[in-house]
This record gives C-alpha cells, sequence and structure tokens, in this order.
C-alpha cells in the first residue's frame, strides 16, 4: 500500500512539474512576443522611411510601398532586389547608376518600409502592385527592369503583364523557372527553405532574432553603421518572415506562370551571372544559359569569382552590375542591338 502510495504522489510531483515547465515556457514565450511588438515599434520611430511612402491599395488606410528615385534621363530602370530583399540592398548599384539616368529601388509589399500586401504574393500580384506604385508615384516609362535572384522572375512577370512597358531587362544572377522542379536536388533545397523560413518566423515573434545575431540575413559588412541599423531592424519583424515565407509560398506558381510565357522576342537583354555560383543542383550555368536564350536580342556575361550576392554587395562586382544595366540604357536610347559591334562590349 506504502509503496502504491509513493508511486501515486511521483506521478503528482511529475505531473505538477510538467504543468510549470510548460506555464515557464509559455510565460518566457508571451514575454518574447511583448518584446518583439515593443523593438518593432521603438524601431519605427528610430527609423523612419528612406524615401516616399505611395498609395497602392483603397479603402480607409490603403497601403503604402517605399520608393527612392535618383538620377534624371530616360529610360528609367526599375531595380527589383531577391526574395527578403529591400532597396537597402541596392545602396552600391544604385548611385552608379543614378550617374547616368533615373534609377528607382522600392520595397515589395511586407518589405522594407513598406506596407504588407495581400495574398498570395505571386508574381502577377508583385507585378500589379509594382505598376500601381510607379503610376501613382507619376513615373513614366519605358522602364529598364533589374531583376536580383528571386526579383528576376519578378521583373519577368512585369514584363510578361505590361510589356508594352518594358524597354529592356537585366537579370543579375536571376532565378530560373525550373530551379526548384527540375531535379531531385532542387526540389529539396526548396524544401529545405520553406523549413528555414517557418523557424525564423517563429523565432522572429518570440523576439529572439533581435537578441542573437540574425543567423539568416546579417547586415553585409559594406553598409555603413546607420545602413547596418536599419537592416537589422527591418530584417528582425515578424512582418518580415512572414511575407518571405508567403513569397516563397507563392513563387512555385509564379515559376509555372513564367514556364508558359514563351520567350521575350528580341526585346534587350542583357544576363550577368555569378561565376562562383553553382546553385543548388549545380545547374545554374546551364539555367543561367537558358535565361539569356529568352530573347533573340541579348548577351550573356559571366563574372569570373562573384559569389550570388556578389554583384549587388561587393564594390568590384557592383561596378559591372551598374555597367551592365546602363549597357542595355544605352542600347534603349540608340535604338541597337545589344550584340552589334558598337554595344556588344563586356560590363
Amino acid at each position: 500500500m506504502s509503496k502504491t502510495f509513493s508511486n501515486h504522489r511521483l506521478l503528482a510531483r511529475l505531473k505538477w512539474g510538467v504543468i510549470a515547465i510548460a506555464g515557464a515556457l509559455v510565460g518566457l514565450a508571451a514575454l518574447g512576443a511583448m518584446y518583439q511588438v515593443s523593438a518593432t515599434a521603438r524601431d519605427t520611430q528610430r527609423y523612419p522611411p528612406t524615401g516616399q511612402l505611395v498609395k497602392v491599395g483603397s479603402g480607409a488606410r490603403p497601403a503604402q510601398l517605399h520608393l527612392v528615385c535618383q538620377g534624371e534621363g530616360s529610360p528609367t530602370v526599375i531595380l527589383e532586389h531577391g526574395g527578403g530583399g529591400s532597396r537597402l540592398g541596392w545602396f552600391l548599384v544604385q548611385p552608379q547608376v543614378a550617374t547616368q539616368t533615373r534609377v528607382c529601388a522600392y520595397d515589395r509589399a511586407g518589405l522594407g518600409w513598406s506596407d504588407p500586401g495581400p495574398a498570395p504574393r505571386s508574381g502577377q500580384q508583385l507585378a500589379t502592385e509594382l505598376h500601381t506604385l510607379l503610376h501613382n508615384a507619376n513615373i513614366p516609362g519605358p522602364y529598364v527592369l533589374v531583376g536580383w535572384s528571386y526579383g528576376g522572375l519578378f521583373v519577368r512577370a512585369y514584363a510578361l503583364h505590361y510589356p508594352q512597358e518594358v524597354a529592356g531587362l537585366v537579370l543579375l544572377d536571376a532565378t530560373h523557372p525550373e530551379v526548384w522542379t527540375r531535379t531531385a536536388q532542387g526540389r529539396a533545397q526548396y524544401q529545405t527553405d520553406t523549413r528555414l523560413y517557418a523557424s525564423a518566423r517563429v523565432l522572429a515573434r518570440l523576439g529572439l532574432l533581435r537578441l542573437i545575431p540574425n543567423p539568416f540575413t546579417g547586415p553585409p559588412a559594406a553598409l555603413s553603421p546607420q545602413q547596418a541599423d536599419q537592416w537589422q531592424a527591418l530584417h528582425s519583424t515578424t512582418r518580415f518572415w512572414n511575407t518571405v515565407a508567403a513569397e516563397s509560398h507563392a513563387i512555385l506558381d509564379t515559376m509555372t506562370q513564367l514556364r508558359q510565357a514563351g520567350d521575350l522576342g528580341d526585346l534587350p537583354l542583357l544576363v550577368v551571372t555569378a561565376g562562383e555560383n553553382a546553385g543548388a543542383d549545380g545547374y545554374w550555368a546551364v539555367y543561367q544559359n537558358e535565361l539569356a536564350a529568352l530573347s533573340s536580342n541579348s548577351i550573356h556575361t559571366v563574372v569570373a569569382g562573384a559569389g550570388h550576392a556578389d554583384l549587388w554587395l561587393k564594390p568590384e562586382y557592383s561596378r559591372l552590375s551598374s555597367s551592365a544595366i546602363l549597357q542595355v540604357v544605352t542600347a534603349v536610347r540608340t535604338g541597337a542591338r545589344l550584340d552589334s559591334p558598337s554595344m556588344a562590349t563586356r560590363p
């Protein structure tokens, strides 16, 4: 009898121990969530938008997108960053291009200083929002669209839906629409990324990405201290990680649409490939060659020694990216083909 009584007491203690631990975890989670909300509000006051906020939605509280334009001249260059990217990522390229034409960088909905946007975060939805942004900000075409990584998919989506506004494309180590579907390695990498984003969303909600160096999107070393602080603040919000996950979730539908879209005719197209990027399955060079074949008026340049992000991140490579952009700008202004003797120079 005493043994049974002792067992009951032990079980009761274990039960209350588990309840106490669970309660403590719930309490810590609540504190973390409160800290996240408070820190986000503090950062909003500390780091105001660096450009203009343009309404793109309707209703009592229409959504606003953040836009920064520099320089003068036509055609206007529109910079589209990669997954989770903001206009801060163009801190080297934008001022370089602005020396010769007007160039605008913006934050997609839910990223940087822009308000969240509706689901799905597909290429079609992003193209609609960018089109509305440019119209409402009184930035007329024609446009030379520049996309890095996932941004390459998004500018192609814009060219698909608004072809009359697009005078040229520059794809900077851009994502191919079969990179997550053609091979087993690519499909596995997409699933890995999906799990990573889900984990990051949880960590962000609990404020943990503010207490440790951000393991996913730490600020580039080349940023100024002020820009680095802005970068860290913008990439630590719950909204940011919700948007990254939403864009990734919709990217397969975007890729499907682009695979069915056909080629670009003779639209000026310059593909710049990072020579050190093999991709998830080792076929990155193949994918890049296929992107260059989308237009009969294209140039494909491989930048030896450059990694995926180096084309906008490092000064020696960002200059090559800027040169490639301006080469397309010149082709649009003169009407010359990119592969003509006067234009076919390496960026």
